[in-house]
């Protein structure tokens, strides 16, 4: 036995399983979580009732139950595997790079098993899943006969790769008493080989969608083609009776199952994913239906930065998250906010009020507090060290990115709001100290302006990213880059805006490196990619010297010119040493003195509009005597929308018609039209339900395409 690195190696040879197991066990008590079992000759039980999240790799022929009870840990066998595979496992994953025995997944409840060769007979009997837990076998080959029998719950997938023509995957008597769960099946099947209580049919495409990611995992850890496989038909195979959404037994007397559905706006995974929070389903819910105007006071209601972040900066954290993805591609939400945006007079929602505010810092964090500190009727007064508004809006986002007469169309909305702004003025301590004085609050929103440094040598002839887009952004580039070779150090999105920048300033070559996977994603990363950039990494500078940057582990590139872009640290010296703040905190030790935006922590514009908005919110309800309660709305369960009602995109006339509207009713009636008993009604946009013809089946809840529709337990004066 020795340990490698990290890792503990044990010759298992003719050791006990019982004496493994407990090596095992004493060795992840010392903090081991990788083992390397070599020479095993067929012991039983490995691995068994293991919860710690480890790996155990095994070389050689394990015996039976291997994984027994296992709960969490991944247990890889590189080769064949004998009977009982998973049994009663619980969580974890198997991998079986040959074949194993018989019943694999005996009474599993959850966790995956994935064989690259076949399995024998029984494999998956009486699989079962309860709650969030949901067993999956994937079989590369063949499989025996008697598979899924009495299968309660999970899935299984037979690839049936590699066979020949008209070799069936599968055996007789599959899914013999199915109750639960599915299996499906790659290649050919016949009716004939079906057990009781089981039916086949061809897999629908949203089926298939739903495995895909399963199939996809599988493909990577055994190195095959997912295009290959997926350009199979595959069948589906579950109990008879079962239909999704109808013809449910309900009994004539009132009989409850401790639930009653409720209809409830949830929050959808777009707004979830948004900083802000904007929710975007009920914003286009609104376009749809001619309530223009309702949904621009919806969108102020958020942001001030609808056209300009929306629309052009913001990377699309919305358009990741979306549900239309796992379907085509994900709704424009950025075409959207710049074809949809508001225009007109901005609404104050409260009267004037005598509190007055100041806000130090004219970017996106401050402005979004002005903006809805000034619309509740505060006396609002923004002070900000340039001649012009928007912070780094305004003048380090490159204009082919945010041209600023784009800009101009938000930042015009929000001058027209009776904000006072204090223009070119630098807040020192003693500005400081009069305006807390004169305010009745004061909100710190300046930003990060000062450069990080690395510290190696030679870096005193490079520039920080900070400077250099500020001086093209402004017209006043002083650096030639014509025909030079460009390096940045860091690799985010920042760094992708300089990288583009330099490439139009006309440099031959632009090189970004960084000591991580880069943190660059979406609209900026594609752009510098497309502009030639190369990116390198794990990289760590040592020196800067005669046009060449030089690498600790003894690599060097040429650089004419190097560029860091590793972030800025906010210059909040006014404040004096006694300010203090969290990093996931707008509050301070100084008595209504708040911070907002880059001062707190670096982001996104979103994430500074979102600080903005908050510390706004918090102030209006210490001032309205209220206490200050955070919006939480729960959000809308993935799984529960049902994505086939929304695969046919034929004929959509815009893209407002493409969004699902997650988590939102928008009063379709399709739970009315399927409730068993007719126990709810629509009256107006509202829902009746009758609780004493409603038996809590969840019927409604199973059949609302969008999800807006939760089973909530029953009270007892219900």
């Amino acid at each position: 036995m020795e340990k490698t690195s990290t890792h503990f190696r044990i010759n298992v040879g003719k050791i006990h399983y019982r004496d493994l197991n407990n090596k095992i066990r004493q060795k992840i008590s010392e903090g081991y979580r990788h083992f390397i079992l070599e020479n095993v000759i067929g012991q039983r039980y490995i691995g068994a009732g293991l919860d710690e999240d480890i790996t155990i790799e095994i070389y050689g022929v394990p015996g039976q139950d291997l994984g027994v009870f296992n709960g969490g840990s991944k247990i890889i066998v590189y080769g064949n595997a004998q009977d009982g595979v998973g049994n009663t496992m619980n969580g974890g994953e198997i991998i079986i790079f040959g074949s194993c025995g018989d019943i694999p997944g005996h009474m599993a409840r959850n966790g995956k098993i994935y064989i690259r060769g076949s399995a024998g007979f029984r494999a998956g009997i009486m699989m079962k899943e309860y709650g969030d837990c949901h067993p999956v076998m994937i079989v590369g080959e063949k499989i025996g006969e008697y598979a899924g029998e009495y299968m309660a719950g999970g899935i299984i997938i037979v690839l049936g790769y590699g066979l020949g023509r008209g070799e069936s995957p599968v055996s007789r008597h599959l899914a013999s008493g199915i109750f639960g769960g599915e299996i499906f099946v790659r290649g050919e099947i016949s009716s004939s080989q079906i057990g009781n209580g089981a039916f086949v049919e061809k897999a629908k495409w949203i089926d298939v969608e739903r495995i895909r990611r399963y199939i996809e995992e599988y493909c990577r850890i055994f190195s095959l083609n997912i295009d290959e496989i997926l350009s199979s038909s595959f069948y589906h195979i579950r109990r008879i009776g079962e239909r999704p959404f109808g013809g449910l037994y309900v009994p004539s007397n009132k009989v409850s199952s401790g639930v009653r559905p409720v209809h409830i706006n949830l929050l959808p995974p777009c707004a979830s994913a948004c900083p802000v929070g904007i929710p975007n389903p009920m914003i286009i819910q609104r376009l749809k239906t001619g309530r223009v105007e309702e949904a621009f006071e919806l969108i102020d209601e958020y942001t001030p930065f609808r056209y300009s972040c929306c629309g052009m900066v913001c990377p699309g954290l919305c358009k990741a998250a979306c549900t239309r993805s796992s379907l085509d591609e994900p709704v424009k939400i950025d075409e959207i906010a710049k074809k949809y945006h508001p225009t007109g007079k901005v609404r104050i929602l409260e009267g004037k009020k005598s509190r007055r505010i100041a806000i130090i810092g004219g970017g996106p964090a401050g402005l979004s507090a002005a903006w809805q500190l000034s619309r509740r009727g505060y006396d609002v007064d923004v002070y900000e060290k340039e001649e012009n508004i928007g912070g780094k809006l305004a003048s380090n986002i490159p204009e082919e990115r945010l041209p600023r007469a784009e800009l101009d169309k938000d930042l015009k909305r929000i001058e027209s709001l009776p904000i006072g702004f204090i223009k070119g003025v630098c807040v020192d301590g003693a500005k400081f100290r009069e305006i807390r004085e004169k305010y009745d609050a004061v909100i710190i929103a300046i930003g990060a302006q000062r450069p990080k440094r690395l510290g190696f040598e030679g870096e005193e002839f490079t520039i920080p990213s900070y400077y250099f887009l500020r001086a093209v952004k402004n017209g006043k580039v002083e650096y030639d880059l014509e025909g030079k070779s460009v390096v940045i150090v860091g690799a985010g999105n920042v760094a992708m805006d300089v990288a583009c920048e330099t490439f139009r300033l006309g440099a031959s070559g632009v090189t970004a490196i960084d000591i991580q996977r880069p943190s660059a994603f979406g609209k900026e990363l594609e752009r510098a990619m497309k502009y030639g950039l190369e990116i390198i990494y794990p990289k760590f500078v040592e020196k800067y010297s005669d046009g060449w940057l030089y690498f600790r582990d003894g690599d060097s590139i040429r650089a004419d010119f190097v560029i860091e872009a590793i972030g800025e640290t906010p210059e909040i010296d006014f404040a004096g040493q006694s300010i203090i703040y969290g990093k996931d905190s707008f509050t301070t030790n100084l008595p209504m003195v708040f911070v907002a935006g880059d001062v707190v922590s670096p982001g996104l514009v979103t994430h500074s509009i979102a600080m903005g908005r908050e510390v706004a919110l918090y102030i209006h309800s210490v001032f309205s005597g209220l206490p200050y309660i955070k919006e939480r709305v729960q959000q809308v369960d993935k799984t529960r929308i049902n994505v086939i009602y929304f695969k046919d995109a034929d004929g959509f006339a815009n893209e407002l018609d493409r969004c699902i509207s997650c988590g939102t009713c928008i009063q379709c009636d399709i739970c009315v039209d399927n409730c068993p008993r007719g126990a709810i009604e629509r009256r107006g946009e509202r829902f009746i339900i009758d609780y004493e013809l409603c038996t809590g089946c969840g019927v409604c809840a199973g059949v609302c395409p969008r999800g807006a529709i939760i089973m909530e337990p029953e009270s007892k004066n219900d």
